[in-house]
């Protein structure tokens, strides 16, 4: 097993699909998550982008270098999740094979750095939280956080046999568009952090603790039943009564 738990993707057809639906330009630069051996990298590289890869794990980058001896790949040993905004440059797609215990990390991420799209291969249970709606299962607040910034989809299944070593659990390849939202990530984070600190209870009794005005229908619903519209709804007036909290104190202490 790897320090880092990683499985390692091996079937040709999942990394052909993929950089067909990722189609990057020459002009583009594409940012790779968890490159490992450059299995994905070879195959998206060939398509003449300027790619830049990273890949937490150091004891892989000479297998790395040997496997994409291509001049417009640079690899970046470090963690991902440490990136900055003026570190990925122009860069606007994103793809890789994601670890499984920090995919929704990854998420968050991609929407702080404002990625347009990304096409990522992670555990099929996680992208169900992402996509399915409340008809099928009650959503989660990375549900709604991502749904908020992304249109996701599901785009096809990745069997456990195209892993090395293969995982215990089934995986998808998901798609990840860029909505046209502008909408403060913090603090919209934070709001969906108190709402399901009590997700099975109603909407109207936690808004009721957060002093937010209650006046819709749908309030009477759960926290965990909530679409998207009616948290980014709500999440609206709480920002409003927050912002005219801080001024009236602001003004209380002139």
């Amino acid at each position: 097993m790897r320090p880092y738990g990683q499985h390692f993707l091996k079937c040709e057809d999942v990394a052909l699909e993929l950089v067909d639906r990722l189609n990057p330009r020459t002009d583009d630069v594409v940012v790779e998550i968890g490159c490992g051996k450059g299995f994905l990298t070879r195959f998206v590289a060939q398509r003449g982008c300027r790619l830049v890869c990273y890949e937490i794990d150091e004891s892989l980058s000479e297998e790395f270098k040997r496997n994409v001896p291509f001049e417009n790949v640079e690899l970046r040993l470090k963690d991902f999740l440490e990136v900055g905004t003026k570190e990925i440059e122009s860069a606007r797609l994103c793809y890789g094979s994601i670890p499984y215990q920090i995919s929704s990390k990854i998420v968050r991420k991609m929407i702080e750095l404002g990625f347009e799209r990304c096409l990522f291969i992670v555990q099929k249970e996680f992208a169900e939280k992402l996509v399915l709606g409340r008809e099928r299962r009650k959503h989660t607040l990375i549900t709604l956080l991502s749904q908020t910034y992304f249109n996701v989809s599901i785009l096809r299944r990745v069997p456990k046999r195209c892993f090395e070593p293969p995982p215990k659990v089934d995986s998808v390849m998901i798609e990840l568009v860029r909505k046209d939202v502008e909408v403060d990530l913090d603090s919209y984070e934070d709001f969906l952090k108190r709402l399901f600190l009590r997700p099975n209870r109603s909407a109207k009794a936690v808004l009721k603790e957060m002093g937010v005005d209650r006046s819709e229908a749908f309030e009477e619903a759960r926290i965990c039943d909530l679409s998207v519209e009616q948290a980014l709804s709500i999440y609206m007036r709480w920002s409003d009564d927050e912002r005219r909290t801080l001024r009236n104190r602001s003004e209380f202490h002139r």
